[in-house]
């Protein structure tokens, strides 16, 4: 009962940190609330639109409700969950690709609050069973790739929003829009770039690039004008909305968000029937996949940066939860922000609770704002996303995985360019299947050597001791006797590879001692004293015995321990006797 009672409140970790709570706690939870609210406002409305094809309502509705939720299940006080970049513009592809041809806005919504429940509901079970570490088979350096690549394409997709361009399959694979966006540009006509959308969309994107470098220089002396930098895209939203209703009555030609309901009078319900759900089910691998990577990652990094533990299986749970009952308000399928969660941290956040006051300001907005909210300009809505999402491109890993291992800094690529060249969705079982199969070399081919000794006593490689600069002081083991090290558990898939390691390093460095076999009485492929004989040559000792150091191994399974007869056999044939194996 106490194990079961434990188990039900890690499900509520706010039960632990609500008791401590205080008004310090509280300030700081209500600016950084204000704040990010004040950041999620614009992204979602921009988010939703721009990359998930959907009316702007419902980037709302999943801001302010995956705030609320966080609140309670959280084990990080700095990420925020709602809408992100990357995982819109996934749901967006996954709409066009497995709704009903023909959709309408309020069918694709429909849609959308389906992929969100049954993504939350997998998403719960694999919390709620304490799986989620299946999530630390992705390496940090491939999901930088992918990340990285996904940035890059979400930026192209907005080149021609930022424009007015029409006609450009923003769907297609980055290099495909490329060549559209400057097909169609240079063609100009009905197709061709809008002069206000792109004074809308050009002079904005300037503007928020100014007042994020601007307030950056300028905070080193005026620290409160890092606030202000953080509101960059509430400010020309602001700013260029005013200008947009300013003209509004003089027939000028741009695109604008048009009306947003009030409240939540736009809420339309999932659908939950299993026959709707055999059409969403092909979506949410995807779906679900990145969003638990994504929210990983910004909770595991805001983690280590604050000096605090995150828990994964509950984050996960949380996840799914929000997902669950962000479908009862047609939100699309959520996860933790990068660019929201860098806010609230450096905002002076200090618990969970200030998702509770990001709730509570896009409710007021909901409530308050939306008329105001029609006259956006499209093209403004481009340069925010552009803005955001260029945090997200980092390149900053490719030098030290080059330096440090090749496996990770390919896997980085790889991830990258199949974005590039392809889709999201399919870098995402690349980035997954390279990661699996890395992974399977290292366990199949582990580092497998023979050791020498040095002067104070320590075992090392030979190459190792070399580098440390003792190779003048190397010691050889006892004449007869090999060391050998195996770098990993011996197992099933690495068994075969541990034996023939083995077999090479006793023929290259000691003596044959075994019987003198005629060719009629050896086996047909028995070729160990030809092989020893090649190094006839060398003055070398008979094997007596061999040490395993097996430090590194934390398990031998059964085939692991029939390798062991296995060598026993070998070297009984190579020796002529029993060679005794010691381990350590």
């Amino acid at each position: 009962p106490r194990t079961a009672a434990a188990y039900i409140l890690s499900f509520l970790p706010f039960l632990n940190w609500i008791r401590r709570y205080n008004l310090e706690w509280f300030i700081g939870d209500l600016v950084a609330g204000i704040t990010v609210g004040l950041v999620a406002i614009p992204q979602g409305i921009s988010y939703a639109t721009k990359l998930a094809g959907l009316p702007a309502q419902f980037g709302l509705y999943t801001a302010f409700l995956g705030a609320f939720m966080y609140t309670f299940f959280a084990t990080s006080k700095d990420v925020t969950i709602g809408a992100t970049a990357v995982l819109s513009l996934i749901v967006g592809q996954q709409l066009i690709a497995y709704a009903p041809p023909g959709a309408s806005a309020s069918q694709l919504a429909i849609f959308s609050a389906t992929l969100s429940f049954w993504t939350g509901v997998l998403q719960l079970l694999i919390g709620a069973f304490r799986i989620g570490h299946i999530v630390d088979f992705v390496p940090v350096p491939v999901i930088a790739g992918f990340t990285s690549g996904a940035g890059i394409q979400i930026m192209i997709q907005q080149a021609p929003g930022l424009l007015g361009l029409k006609g450009v399959n923003t769907n297609n694979a980055p290099y495909r829009v490329l060549h559209d966006f400057f097909s169609t540009l240079g063609a100009g006509g009905s197709n061709g770039a809008t002069t206000w959308d792109s004074v809308f969309g050009l002079t904005s994107l300037v503007l928020i690039l100014l007042i994020k470098f601007g307030s950056q220089v300028g905070a080193k002396k005026y620290p409160w004008l890092r606030f202000v930098g953080y509101l960059r895209n509430v400010i020309a939203l602001i700013i260029y909305t005013g200008i947009s209703y300013g003209i509004a009555g003089r027939n000028l030609n741009f695109s604008i968000v048009k009306s947003i309901p009030s409240g939540l009078s736009g809420i339309l319900h999932a659908d939950y029937s299993l026959p709707y759900a055999s059409t969403v089910f092909p979506a949410l691998p995807a779906v679900l996949i990145v969003a638990i990577l994504e929210h990983i990652a910004v909770t595991k990094t805001y983690g280590r940066v604050n000096g605090y533990k995150v828990q994964s299986n509950q984050e996960i749970t949380a996840l799914g939860l929000m997902n669950i009952f962000g479908s009862f308000v047609s939100a699309i399928p959520a996860t933790g922000s990068f660019s929201r969660s860098a806010i609230k941290s450096a905002s002076g956040v200090r618990s969970p609770f200030a998702s509770f006051v990001t709730g509570l300001v896009v409710i007021i907005c909901l409530y308050s704002l939306t008329g105001a909210m029609y006259y956006i300009p499209s093209s403004v809505l481009s340069a925010i996303v552009v803005t955001a999402i260029s945090e997200l491109v980092n390149f900053s890993v490719v030098v030290p995985t080059f330096q440090i291992e090749l496996l990770d800094f390919f896997g980085f690529w790889i991830a990258f360019w199949v974005v590039f060249f392809s889709s999201i969705e399919n870098s995402i079982y690349a980035s997954v299947g390279y990661s699996v199969l890395v992974l399977l070399i290292r366990v199949a081919r582990p580092k497998i050597s023979s050791l020498v000794r040095t002067e104070d006593g320590t075992w090392l490689e030979a190459d190792t001791a070399t580098y440390y600069g003792q190779s003048n002081r190397i010691q050889e083991a006892p004449e007869g006797i090999l060391v050998f090290k195996i770098d990993e558990s011996l197992s099933y898939p690495n068994s075969g590879y541990f034996l023939q390691i083995l077999n090479e390093t006793v023929i290259a460095q000691y003596r044959y001692t075994g019987p003198v076999l005629t060719n009629a009485e050896k086996l047909w492929a028995d070729d160990t004293a030809e092989r020893a004989r090649a190094h006839q040559g060398k003055p070398l000792p008979a094997l007596q015995a061999v040490v395993f150091d097996f430090s590194a191994a934390s398990r031998v399974d059964f085939t692991g321990l029939q390798t062991f007869l296995d060598a026993k056999a070998d070297l009984r044939r190579f020796t002529g006797r029993d060679v005794p194996f010691h381990f350590a």
